[in-house]
């Protein structure tokens, strides 16, 4: 933190000030600058669902026609998923792009992070987390959103969320754990056939901290956003993969085990910093909760046939056998899809307000640690005035 020295108007103390406003003014520039690389990872989204078939007027004739012209298809990338010459590749490429756009975004978000020059260690961590995490959300969720409520296509939505989600999965685990192992056993191989020319002035006492130092560093910042990142694909879109929860609980299972090994062999050893919650993690969380309740409700009442197996009167086949409104019923599609969101979210709230923070055995130990501190010390300042007189 830098800034000039000024009279504190609170304390009359000497202290460093930095104006309010040429900060506000770098948090524009900052979101400017963040803009520009979403609208870059939005384009290279339309570009990989062409490649993958998502994107054609075809599968919508009622919708795209000559009048009415889709505007992000791209012939020429549409060739590639004709039958033939679909499959796994654009998926994987797609994977591989959303992994490289986030990687040059963590270093641009940590410069601009350190350009706003914030005064305290936590707004600073609080400005990267919030600015990485929108950067990755948008990333790795827009065109989910895309093919689910501008394409309308359930059944899009669930190849591309599954196909993602389950290499994205195993991109995370590989690349956390079996490729760092490989690259350190490879250095270590080096480094030994090095060391047998040297004195054996290493291998005393302090060797272990010395190999230790040699290791990688380990990154909690990347493992709390995957987990954030996850958490979103499995929620936000889990009426169009139920299974993804199921799927990430067992990748869970396996990435506590692998992250033990990268703690004890791969990574140095973490240091521990004790804190009162998880912070803007937390908050996050609790926006991907709330938020899901509209994502499911909509994707329930307007993409997917569900409301119509339930309520069949208010939805009609066209000849193009798509779905749509019955005369005079969208407005009670719409009345129905948010009356279900607010009675989510009330369940919600509800849930928060009847199941405590602290539950009630561990606040009963704490207040009656707290007695016990309180009547021990009322004993020794006792036992001292008896002394004194």
């Amino acid at each position: 933190f830098h800034g000039r020295l000024r009279k504190s108007p609170v304390t009359g103390m000497m202290e460093v000030h930095y104006p309010s406003y040429k900060r506000q003014l770098k948090f524009v520039v900052s979101a400017l600058i963040t803009i520009a690389m979403l609208n870059a990872a939005f384009w290279t989204m339309i570009a990989s669902l062409n490649m993958q078939g998502y994107i054609n007027p075809k599968h919508d004739p009622d919708r795209w026609h000559e009048g009415n012209k889709h505007p992000f298809h791209w012939p020429a990338l549409s060739k590639l998923a004709e039958p033939g010459l679909r499959c796994f590749f654009p998926v994987i490429i797609h994977v591989a792009i959303i992994f490289t756009f986030n990687n040059i975004y963590r270093v641009i978000a940590t410069y601009l992070t350190k350009w706003e020059n914030h005064q305290t260690q936590l707004n600073f961590s609080n400005s990267l987390i919030l600015k990485r995490f929108m950067f990755e959300a948008f990333d790795c969720y827009v065109a989910l959103f895309y093919l689910a409520f501008y394409e309308r296509d359930i059944s899009k939505l669930r190849t591309e969320l599954i196909s993602v989600f389950n290499i994205d999965t195993v991109r995370r685990l590989a690349l956390e754990c079996i490729v760092p192992m490989i690259l350190q056993r490879l250095t270590r191989k080096k480094t030994d056939s090095k060391g047998k020319k040297t004195d054996d002035v290493n291998s005393q006492p302090y060797a272990p901290l010395s190999d230790q130092a040699k290791l990688d560093e380990y990154e909690q910042f990347d493992d709390y956003m995957e987990i954030l990142i996850q958490f979103g694909y499995a929620t936000l879109f889990a009426s169009a993969y139920p299974l993804a929860s199921s799927i990430m609980i067992i990748a869970n299972l396996v990435e506590i085990r692998s992250d033990t090994f990268k703690l004890s062999f791969i990574c140095r050893k973490p240091r521990s910093l004790r804190c009162d919650g998880l912070g803007m993690w937390g908050n996050l969380l609790k926006g991907l909760v709330t938020l899901s309740a509209l994502t499911n409700c909509l994707i329930f009442g307007f993409t997917s046939g569900q409301l119509m197996e339930w309520l069949p009167s208010l939805y009609m086949i066209d000849e193009s056998d798509h779905m749509r409104f019955s005369d005079n019923k969208g407005w009670l599609v719409i009345f129905i899809i948010f009356g279900a969101e607010r009675a989510l979210l009330l369940i919600k709230f509800l849930v928060n307000a009847i199941i405590p923070d602290i539950p009630e055995d561990v606040m009963d130990e704490l207040e009656r640690k707290h007695y016990v501190q309180e009547e021990e010390s009322r004993q020794f300042e006792r036992s001292l005035g008896s002394k004194d007189d």
